[in-house]
């Protein structure tokens, strides 16, 4: 009788260590070893990837946190950034950022890559062939989804043929300017280095100058420096969005480490640049938005106006890359050699950072 009474016993403890295991594993499963915050992107960590530890995703930076951002020319183009700065706009999401020119997108990128700064405004051509060089940056967004550049020549060109022998000035070798302008020519027939030279100028404001010593005679030119040329006398012989219909002309392209270590700047870096677009595309603060434009550009009134009305339907929607256009450019820079490997715009691209 006493064996049957222990044998009860054991059988009932045995049942109920397994229903406290069973319980205990349950309990567990819903857990991690680390929670994310809200904010997170889809296709983080957890979802259809190994399982690993897990960090806490910041949405936004919970403190200000001091950012350069590289623009290569003072113009039309960044009026948004130039809003969001004086409009307070970056503040609002906790960043403080120094708008710092830089000469081309090439030398850009090298601030870049060195973590001088944390974006840079540009052509996406000197990102892309960074990348395929194995830079750490990628392409998280755009200010304009058109371009904005017109071509101009000298007065004694009276037709488009007449180039031939001439002379076109681009930033530098390698630079979108010199993508695109090579691109251009070719659309007409004419070949680079072949039928007309490329010459190095630099920005704007210096291709205009070798327009002017006679150095060049055809260049590309974006708003205010084109209402300059017209002044000078040079012309205004066609729109490059017209006849080039999917472009970004200042992508955003970010730090890779940054990125990886501090993606809620990113975040935040995105979502001021989304609401100064928005600001700047509200007709209502059209008045608002010209007197920022002639504080940041020092330039006229009239002139802003007319730089504006020119860039206001180019300017992008909340930011977002227009990727047909990232993909012209990579197949266009591979065209013109700029391109050492072959790569993808999946390879170049991460838009994870824009806020809906």
């Amino acid at each position: 009788m006493r064996n049957v009474q222990r044998l009860k016993l054991f059988t009932f403890m045995c049942i109920s260590l397994g229903v406290l295991l069973l319980v205990a594993g349950c309990g567990s499963r819903g857990q991690t070893s680390g929670s994310l915050s809200e904010g997170q992107p889809e296709g983080s960590p957890g979802e259809g990837k190994p399982a690993g530890p897990q960090v806490s995703v910041k949405k936004m930076p919970e403190q200000l946190t001091k950012i350069k951002v590289g623009i290569p020319t003072q113009n039309i183009n960044f009026l948004p950034w130039y809003a969001a700065v004086q409009k307070g706009l970056f503040n609002k999401y906790h960043l403080e950022v120094e708008l710092q020119r830089v000469e081309g997108g090439v030398v850009g990128l090298r601030g870049l890559q060195s973590g001088d700064f944390a974006f840079l405004g540009g052509l996406p051509e000197a990102a892309i062939t960074g990348v395929s060089q194995g830079a750490n940056v990628k392409l998280i967004g755009a200010l304009t989804s058109q371009s904005m550049y017109s071509i101009f020549v000298t007065p004694d060109i009276q037709d488009i043929q007449e180039l031939k022998g001439k002379a076109g000035a681009v930033v530098q070798p390698g630079n979108g300017t010199d993508v695109i302008l090579r691109w251009w020519l070719k659309q007409h027939g004419l070949e680079p280095d072949k039928d007309i030279r490329i010459v190095s100028a630099g920005g704007n404001p210096a291709r205009v100058q070798a327009m002017k010593a006679g150095q060049a005679q055809v260049t590309l030119l974006s708003p205010p420096t084109d209402l300059q040329a017209e002044a000078a006398g040079f012309k205004k012989i066609g729109l490059i969005r017209d006849e080039l219909k999917s472009y970004n002309h200042d992508a955003i392209a970010a730090n890779g480490k940054m990125l990886t270590e501090t993606p809620e700047i990113a975040r935040a870096f995105m979502a001021a640049t989304a609401e100064a677009i928005d600001f700047i595309k509200d007709p209502s603060n059209r008045s608002e938005v010209i007197q920022i434009g002639v504080k940041a550009l020092d330039s006229r009134e009239q002139d802003v106006a007319k730089s504006l009305e020119f860039a206001l339907p180019s300017y992008g929607d909340k930011g977002r890359l227009n990727l047909e256009g990232i993909k012209w450019a990579i197949d266009t820079a591979r065209e013109a050699g700029t391109l050492t490997e072959d790569i993808k715009v999946e390879d170049v691209v991460d838009e994870q950072y824009y806020m809906e």
